[in-house]
């Protein structure tokens, strides 16, 4: 069930970290657009200030976009009289509607607070241009003058103010300045809102992922758990045929002496054997069926009797076993279990390593965790593997099974077993020099 949980997990995130990118990229792309466009809006209508000299002329200003023949028009102030001109003089007409419907430049600045200077080459201000009374002293306007010229640019902000400074013919500078503290707090209001509706939008995608995931996965699940189902009934029901077969081979043996045919059936029975019953303790373990037996034992003891036993098959096979393991360790746990993992890293020490190889084993302990590690020279493990051997049926050094045997599981089995104690069983290598495998289980549950 924990791959189900796992896969579950991964598409809850997934769909998340989808949402999250594409959401934020709307709602940046969007506050970028507008905070772009206002911008821009009041560096252009600075600068149009500065092309009328500091004002922002009546919208006549642009009876300069019409033909040279015609006319400066009046504004209408009666349609209905308008009307009545068209019938009598049809170029006037056209006009007055020219007139009454142009477009008036930067119509958005109507309700902006501005106002320009005039200073000299010292810094001095000459003249104050306003079109409306300012609330300003004229110690004020000196200030905000000062901070301009101190900003050194063109176009700049300072105190919630956008300023343009532009050269006049002599050496005099016209400084425009537009009021932007109401827009600047507009889109301050904008940006606190875009952030608040971004942290709705992602709780209530993982509130939708979440029923989501479980129905996307439910194939998968049932799938997943017909075959440990299948993997745990086919485990249990070879058992018999297997035991079966090895009582009949003691009968044959005992009738039949020195048959080099009876000892193949026998060594691979055997095998079948450990094979059927590894597979069987994984699919408990995924069906959550295996039940672990917590109790305090001495973790020492028990390390030096899964370990000694092999120091006369290191020594056949000319390799060298050192033990070094903290006295009196206690620890709280399965102790058949962890004697299970202690020799299945021991036993894959000494299958994957060459003659002469030195196997170190050690355990340590704290207040809190239990460390036990195995080391060997030899071949190592390539850095791409060291997860990979963790998986079932996973061989790194292929050509080494022929000769070494297994299928595999032992690690797996282990590190499933360092899980269920709330420990970790990790690998490290340098590929062909060592190798490392670290188990660490918390002293107490």
């Amino acid at each position: 069930m924990k791959v189900i949980k796992q896969l579950q997990f991964k598409f809850v995130y997934s769909m998340i970290l989808i949402e999250m990118i594409v959401f934020a990229g709307i709602l940046f792309s969007l506050n970028f657009a507008i905070t772009r466009r206002e911008s821009n809006e009041a560096r252009d209508f600075l600068v149009f200030l500065a092309q009328n000299k500091g004002h922002r002329p009546p919208p006549k200003h642009f009876d300069k976009l019409l033909p040279e023949n015609f006319p400066p028009s009046e504004m209408v102030e009666d349609i209905d009289a308008t009307s009545s001109a068209s019938r009598e003089h049809p170029d006037d007409f056209l006009r007055s509607l020219t007139s009454f419907f142009r477009p008036e430049h930067s119509d958005k600045a109507n309700l902006r607070n501005y106002f320009s200077v005039i200073i000299s080459n010292s810094g001095k201000i000459l003249e104050v241009i306003q079109d409306f009374p300012l609330n300003y002293t004229g110690k004020e306007l000196q200030n905000f003058v000062d901070l301009v010229l101190k900003e050194n640019q063109k176009f700049g902000s300072v105190g919630g103010f956008m300023f343009y400074v532009a050269e006049q013919e002599n050496t005099n500078r016209l400084i425009c300045m537009l009021n932007r503290n109401s827009e600047l707090k507009t889109l301050s209001k904008l940006y606190i809102y875009s952030a608040i509706l971004y942290l709705m939008s992602i709780v209530f995608s993982i509130l939708i992922s979440i029923p989501i995931s479980k129905y996307m996965i439910r194939p998968a699940k049932e799938a997943f758990l017909k075959q440990k189902q299948f993997i745990a009934d086919a485990s249990h029901e070879l058992k018999t045929p297997i035991a079966v077969i090895g009582a009949n081979i003691d009968v044959l043996e005992s009738e039949i002496k020195g048959n080099k045919w009876l000892e193949y059936i026998k060594t691979e029975n055997k095998r079948m054997g450990e094979l059927v019953k590894d597979l069987l303790y994984l699919a408990k373990n995924d069906a959550g069926r295996n039940e672990l037996t917590f109790c305090d034992f001495d973790f020492t003891n028990a390390v030096e009797n899964s370990v000694l036993p092999f120091e006369v098959i290191a020594f056949e096979a000319g390799k060298t076993l050192q033990l070094n393991v903290q006295k009196g360790i206690s620890c709280n746990g399965d102790e058949k279990s962890l004697k299970q993992v202690f020799i299945i890293l021991v036993d894959n020490a000494l299958k994957n390593s060459e003659s002469g190889a030195q196997i170190k084993v050690s355990a340590t302990a704290d207040d809190k965790k239990i460390t036990y590690k195995v080391f060997n020279t030899g071949t190592g493990i390539p850095k791409d593997d060291l997860e990979k051997i963790f998986l079932r049926f996973y061989r790194s050094d292929y050509s080494r099974v022929r000769k070494t045997g297994g299928y595999g599981l032992g690690l797996p089995i282990a590190r499933a077993i360092a899980q269920d104690h709330g420990g970790s069983l990790i690998a490290d290598s340098e590929f062909g020099k060592w190798a490392e495998f670290t188990l660490t289980i918390p002293r107490k549950r």
